[in-house]
């Protein structure tokens, strides 16, 4: 009877020796899992972030080799670096001794245009920009001031159908217009504007520089046309992109 009682005190104890290290190894199992599911991730994460340096160097080599293919002198072409998309392709659209236009564009669609002109002086160039800037500039009046914030103060006026809004960074003049039955809220894109170029800094101009942005009759669309002037050359951004976008583009310029 007592060496019943031994041998079944044994098979309990070896019973719940095996049931201890079961647990053990259940509670170890998912810790290797997670670990090696963790390495698992940031290998692909590496990976992935190597397909997109590679990406983005073969972009940059290739619109910087859009320059040497140019007529007029390297020293005064200027490109956009920055687009809305990441797969835009340069074209050159016009390529001669005192000017050129660069189209970029994705597969589906053109993104915006870039050119540079020269002109035979400085003065030339001023006048151009200034021609065209003529009659986009509101107030300064009190009535119709905004404060945009940072202490830039925009003006707004309506007529004969259209309402027109602008203000002054520097040399730069920035300008909205739309149809006044669209309705568009011309203070809300300014302050979003003057907000984002708290942290982007547009080119330099010599002595004028215009933004002017226009909503066509819908106000679903919109035309951004960007024109400075340095020294005998003035260049210009054209793009159908949101004015955020277009000024992204801008600030990229080098």
């Amino acid at each position: 009877m007592r060496i019943r009682i031994v041998l079944l005190t044994m098979l309990l104890t070896f019973f719940l020796a095996g049931c201890n290290d079961n647990q053990v190894n259940s509670t170890e199992s998912p810790e290797d899992t997670t670990h090696s599911s963790t390495e698992e991730e940031n290998s692909n994460v590496k990976g992935n972030k190597q397909i997109v340096d590679s990406n983005t160097d073969e972009s940059n080599e290739e619109l910087s080799s859009v320059k040497s293919e140019l007529k007029i002198s390297e020293a005064e072409v200027k490109l956009p670096s920055a687009f809305p998309e990441r797969e835009v392709k340069p074209f050159i659209e016009k390529n001669e001794d005192n000017k050129y236009t660069i189209s970029y564009s994705t597969e589906a669609e053109e993104v915006a245009t870039f050119s540079g002109t020269q002109y035979a002086s400085k003065e030339e160039a001023i006048q151009t920009v200034q021609d065209f800037s003529n009659g986009k500039k509101v107030g300064p009046f009190e009535e119709g001031a905004v404060d945009l914030g940072y202490g830039i103060t925009g003006y707004g006026e309506g007529a004969t159908g259209s309402q027109y809004f602008s203000w002054e960074e520097g040399n730069w003049l920035l300008s909205i217009s739309s149809l006044t039955m669209d309705e568009i809220d011309h203070p809300e894109i300014a302050k979003k504007i003057v907000e984002y170029l708290e942290t982007h800094m547009l080119p330099a101009p010599g002595e004028d520089g215009i933004v002017y942005i226009n909503y066509p009759q819908g106000g679903d669309e919109v035309s951004v046309d960007v024109r400075w002037q340095e020294h005998n050359m003035v260049y210009r951004l054209q793009t159908d992109r949101v004015p955020l976008e277009a000024l992204e583009m801008t600030a990229s310029v080098t």
